[in-house]
C-alpha cells in the first residue's frame, strides 16, 4: 500500500500551526521572565533601602559622617559609594545597586581597596538622596512622604512607562507610573517624566530628596 505524502498546502498549514503555538509559548515564557525581574527588582530595593535606613538611624557614626562628615555633601550614586567606602554598607549589597532588567553591571569590592577607587557610574542603577537630607527624606511620613530611592535616569524606562520607587513611609517597593503620580497630587508634566535626571530629581515632589 502507498503512503500518501503531504502535500505544499498541508505543510504550509502544519508550518503555520508550530508558529502560532510557538509564539503563544514566547509570549507567555516572556511575561512571566517580566514578571520575575519586576519582584526581584522590588526585593533588591527594599533590601538595599532597609540597610540604608538601618545604618542612618541607628548607626552615631552614620549619623556624624551624614551631619558633618564626608558624607555630608555627597549625593546620588557618589553618596551611595561613600557608604560604601565608610563601611556603613557590607560589601555583600555592591550586588543590590543592579537593577535587574538594566544593562548595568555589578562590581566586587577591589576599588573599595583602592585609596582612589570610585564606584563606576555603570555599577549603580539607583538614584538616591543627599548625605546631610537623608535622615529627612527616610522620616517623612504621610502627605509629605517622599521617594527615598528610586531608578536612576539611565534606568528610569527599564519597565517602560512603570518606575521602580522606594517611598519614606512604604514597606516595600513599588513601581508608579506619571498617571499614578498626578492622581496622586503631584505636578508632574509628560517631559518632566521623560527627562527624570534634569527635570525631577533633586527638584520636582517626590523626587526632590534624590539625585542621580
Amino acid at each position: 500500500m502507498r503512503s500518501r505524502a503531504f502535500t505544499l498546502v498541508e505543510l504550509m498549514v502544519v508550518i503555520a500551526i508550530i508558529g502560532l503555538l510557538a509564539s503563544v509559548l514566547a509570549t507567555s515564557v516572556v511575561s512571566k521572565m517580566r514578571h520575575a525581574s519586576h519582584e526581584l527588582d522590588k526585593k533588591t530595593l527594599l533590601d538595599l533601602y532597609n540597610h540604608l535606613q538601618m545604618a542612618v538611624m541607628m548607626d552615631e557614626k552614620a549619623k556624624t559622617l551624614l551631619v558633618r562628615g564626608k558624607l555630608s555633601e555627597t549625593r546620588g550614586r557618589e553618596f551611595l559609594e561613600g557608604c560604601f567606602k565608610t563601611k556603613l554598607l557590607g560589601d555583600d549589597l555592591l550586588k543590590k545597586l543592579i537593577s535587574n532588567a538594566g544593562n548595568d553591571v555589578a562590581v566586587d569590592n577591589r576599588w573599595l581597596d583602592d585609596e582612589n577607587g570610585a564606584l563606576p557610574e555603570y555599577a549603580c542603577s539607583w538614584a538616591a538622596p543627599q548625605g546631610n537630607e537623608c535622615g529627612a527624606v527616610m522620616r517623612a511620613r504621610g502627605s509629605a512622604r517622599r521617594v527615598a530611592l528610586c531608578l536612576n535616569a539611565r534606568n528610569w524606562f527599564n519597565y517602560d512607562d512603570e518606575v521602580l520607587v522606594m517611598w519614606s513611609d512604604a514597606e516595600t517597593a513599588s513601581y508608579m507610573t506619571l498617571e499614578d503620580s498626578n492622581s496622586w497630587g503631584y505636578a508632574i508634566s509628560p517631559e518632566q517624566w521623560q527627562s527624570p535626571g534634569q527635570a525631577l530629581f533633586g527638584t520636582t515632589k517626590p523626587f526632590d530628596g534624590v539625585f542621580d
